[in-house]
């Protein structure tokens, strides 16, 4: 099978990092109590062979990562602690039916006829050069919101290079307004993978940053730095990574594929270190799936397949309800205030439950997989669902390509000191015998 990888949407980061050193303190202020724990993110590096290889591994029939025979998946609870963010009633609202140049002339106090002409010139989009103009000319709550509109733009939500969609104004204004948006952020990553196991959206557009480190405090060797005890606005989970991700294993796209086809348990946490609650949304209604609404659409989250990220014992998952919840959202489309009420109820009828942790330290398989008995032995992924991950050939690294030449150089080396030799060899055989037939 051959190999298509996910494209990541470059941020211009550096400028964002010079945006926050001019907020000053007190839009800095603004902006944290906006977005949490997030800014971290702009020092963040992609590791692109492990994010690429992770996506393959994605099944949007159970919105988890499947391992061999292992499910993982980010968790609303996860991603809550990490973004430093509470789970509300109150969900974030896509922009439906509504013009983004209102919007974004409403949100920039600039007239709706200039913002038009440069969403045209610009494909629709709104370019980051028009941004920096205006957060230039900005007073201080002004340019709070700028930056605050440009980190979801680019970082959050990401349309293409140098430019953001011009409906992520909407997101931010109810942002800026208090309402909390983990649910839009776990809504968008899951689509997001999943467009791009259908072939449909090869861009990621959600947070991928928080992506990389959600999968990487689920990995035993890298999760150790991670422990954290008393979470803080300086020590949490992000925070932490950015200061510790000169030590994560930077393996090759080949490598990540190989070691996740076949993973060995011991490899996986399966709670991380610094995630731990007492309570969590588990389903909806009768073991259903909980509902997650973005602003590109909706999907189902299963979180009872991934029970022992809770630290409960894992038990065989409730079956599979396909379809419920999943929604496209599209300008055209009449039927989506009646989708989007569903959602929303469905949301509300998600009540935390409080998690049955074990009484007594578990023992052989269990203790591995932190599983019951029977979810070991009977415990299968259909077929149909299991990702189609690409065949590929190790490549080589840089050093391991320049290591060959090296030998190779040697090699050769050695090789024309010995044909050097024998060509000396040969010259005094040959003027031996000239001598000794010259003195006959």
């Amino acid at each position: 099978m051959g190999r298509a990888d996910i494209r990541f949407v470059p941020a211009p980061k550096v400028e964002l990092k010079s945006w926050w050193d001019r907020l000053g303190s007190d839009g800095q202020s603004y902006v944290e109590n906006r977005l949490g724990r997030l800014v971290p993110l702009l020092d963040i590096d992609i590791q692109s062979g492990v994010m690429q290889a992770l996506a393959h591994f994605w099944c949007p029939q159970t919105s988890t990562f499947i391992f061999g025979k292992h499910e993982l998946t980010p968790t609303l609870e996860e991603y809550s602690i990490a973004i430093g963010k509470p789970l509300e009633l109150e969900l974030i609202s896509p922009p439906l039916g509504l013009e983004p140049e209102s919007i974004l002339s409403d949100f920039l106090r600039m007239d709706k006829n200039q913002i038009k002409r440069v969403l045209k010139d610009n494909c629709h989009a709104c370019p980051f050069s028009f941004l920096d103009q205006s957060f230039v000319n900005a007073d201080t709550l002004l340019k709070s919101k700028i930056f605050l509109l440009a980190f979801f733009g680019f970082i959050v939500f990401p349309l293409r290079k140098g430019a953001i969609n011009p409906s992520v104004t909407w997101v931010v204004k109810q942002v800026c307004a208090g309402i909390s948006f983990v649910n839009t952020i776990l809504a968008e990553t899951f689509l997001s993978l999943t467009r791009f196991k259908e072939n449909e959206d090869k861009t990621f557009r959600a947070p991928i940053e928080l992506l990389q480190i959600w999968f990487f405090s689920h990995m035993s060797r890298i999760d150790i730095r991670m422990k954290i005890i008393n979470l803080t606005d300086s020590h949490h989970p992000i925070e932490v990574f950015k200061n510790h991700q000169d030590r994560t294993p930077n393996l090759s796209f080949s490598k990540w594929v190989k070691l996740l086809k076949n993973p060995n348990t011991k490899i996986f946490l399966w709670h991380a270190k610094w995630f731990q609650v007492s309570k969590a949304r588990l389903s909806h209604g009768n073991n259903e799936p909980i509902p997650l609404l973005g602003i590109t659409g909706a999907t189902s989250y299963y979180p009872l397949r991934v029970a022992r990220q809770y630290r409960v014992v894992q038990d065989l998952p409730s079956p599979l309800k396909l379809g419920l919840f999943q929604v496209r959202f599209t300008a055209k489309d009449d039927d989506h205030k009646k989708q989007l009420r569903y959602i929303e109820q469905a949301w509300l009828a998600c009540h935390e439950q409080k998690l049955s942790l074990p009484k007594d330290e578990l023992e052989g398989r269990e203790k591995i997989y932190y599983a019951t008995a029977r979810y070991i032995r009977q415990h299968k992924i259909p077929t149909e669902f299991l990702p189609k991950v690409p065949d590929v050939t190790e490549k080589p690294t840089r050093q391991a390509e320049l290591n060959r030449h090296k030998r190779k150089i040697e090699e050769l080396e050695k090789q024309a000191k010995k044909d050097a030799k024998e060509k000396r060899q040969l010259r005094r055989a040959l003027a031996s015998r000239l001598f000794i037939d010259q003195a006959k």
